[in-house]
Order: C-alpha cells, then structure tokens, then sequence
C-alpha cells in the first residue's frame, strides 16, 4: 500500500494541511465587453480550502532475542532487521487504508468523513468498480491511480469466466493483469475484506514522515541483562493525509 502514496519529508509534530471541500469551476469563454458598468465579466469560481491538522504518530515494534542466538546465527541479525521492518510496513498498510484518526491511530482512507462510496448489489464486481471509479472522475474530478483490494476478493475477479470457461483475466498459465479497467490493482491484506478502496492517491493523498524505519538494541529492559537477552526495537514517526475526500471511493459488498 505504502508503496503506492506520496511521501513527505516534515520536521514538525503535528501536520498542518489545507482540505478541499468546495470545488466549482465556473471557467466559460466570454467575449469582450466595451461596457462602462460595474458588472463582473469574468465567471467567479469557488474554491474552499478549510484548514485540517493531523498529528505526527510513533509506529514501534521489538522482538526479544539472545545473546548466543545474535552471536552464533549466521545471518540472524540481517533477517530480524528484515522482519521487523516488514511489520511495520505491514501495520503502516493497514493504518493507511483503515486506522480510525482516534490517537495513537492514522486516519485511514475508509474513515476519511466524506468519502465516496459505491455498493456492488446485484452488479458484478469490475462494474462496481467502474462505477467507483466513474465517481472519482464526475464527483471528485480526480483520477483513480490505484485499486486496493483483498485477495480474497480479487480472487472472485480473477476467476471470472466466459459462458464457456474461458478465463476472463488471463489463462491459468500466466500470472494475469494485477490491472481492472486500466487501473493497476494492489492485493493485499491491509484491505477490509468485501470491501474494495480506490482513489487518486497520486495528487490528493500524502505519507508525512517525520522519521523513517529506525533500528536500536538494548540490554536494559526487565530482566533481560541478567537473562543476557538483548531486545530489538524498530520504529517511525509518521502522518497520513487526504486533501479532498471526493478523490476517493469505496466499493462495498465485493
């Protein structure tokens, strides 16, 4: 999921961001005028940017380890590094998509108030999701850049047949286009189940970060010096943003 939202580098604690909540574009062609009154040529467009703060949230992880396990494992050190990072990566996918705002916790994009949203009903999915992203487009006047999806869900697209068994998304053989209706799409667990979430998180949507993955080890937690356990602790500092809720969309009952 991270990997698909813009980054930012902040050196504050608390992200200050404009949110857009009004949009109407009263751009027109007109002609000259010669008129000498006080009227206004030019259309007046409206655009409202109310400002929103989100603070800055500490994302940490350690796994206890020992000793002998560091010194006579060849490779350990490398593979808990490893790991520990994945599961940040991981929690950060799942805060991105679905964490509630309420502190400690990001605001997810399923809980950013206002978003869009699309009920599959008696649609098939890939016209559910067309009509999200339809959406986006009329709504929001973005442009969808990602699908994130469950792969329990993509999985009900991926095996869509003809009426005579031929495999809709690509044959068994070949790994598929991980795309819907030129889209790419992400699988992934961070997703909600039944529900898929699209959006343009190319232009409206931002990853604050304060600090990135940090590694540190010690000795000096309960009893672990006396134990010789050493704890290895990862972490990050980071906010997540949506400057305008219309740019997003949920499709639910997939």
């Amino acid at each position: 999921v991270v990997d698909n939202i813009p980054m930012f580098p902040t050196s504050m604690d608390t992200i200050a961001y404009m949110l857009e909540t009004t949009f109407t574009n009263s751009a027109a062609e007109t002609a000259e005028s010669t008129a000498t009154t006080a009227a206004d040529l030019i259309g007046e467009s409206t655009l409202v940017l109310t400002e929103q703060t989100r603070p800055v949230q500490w994302l940490p992880v350690f796994i206890p380890v020992t000793q002998q396990q560091m010194e006579d494992v060849e490779g350990i050190e490398a593979y808990v590094n490893g790991r520990l990072q994945y599961m940040l990566r991981a929690r950060l996918d799942l805060q991105i998509l679905r964490g509630d705002g309420v502190a400690p916790n990001l605001l997810g994009t399923n809980s950013v108030p206002s978003i869009l949203t699309q009920a599959k009903g008696a649609d098939s999915v890939p016209d559910a999701v067309y009509k999200g992203m339809v959406q986006v487009r009329a709504t929001g006047f973005a442009q969808p850049s990602v699908v994130f999806a469950h792969p329990n869900d993509w999985q009900t697209v991926r095996l869509l047949q003809t009426a005579d068994g031929i495999y809709i998304w690509g044959s068994p053989a070949d790994a598929g286009p991980a795309r819907i209706w030129g889209v790419p799409v992400v699988e992934t667990t961070a997703a909600r189940e039944n529900t898929m979430t699209l959006g343009d998180y190319a232009n409206f949507s931002a990853l604050f970060t304060k600090r990135g993955i940090t590694l540190a080890v010690s000795d000096s937690h309960a009893h672990y010096f006396t134990r010789g356990m050493l704890a290895i602790r990862a972490d990050m500092r980071v906010s997540m943003v949506h400057f305008r809720a219309s740019a997003f969309c949920t499709i639910t009952g997939v």
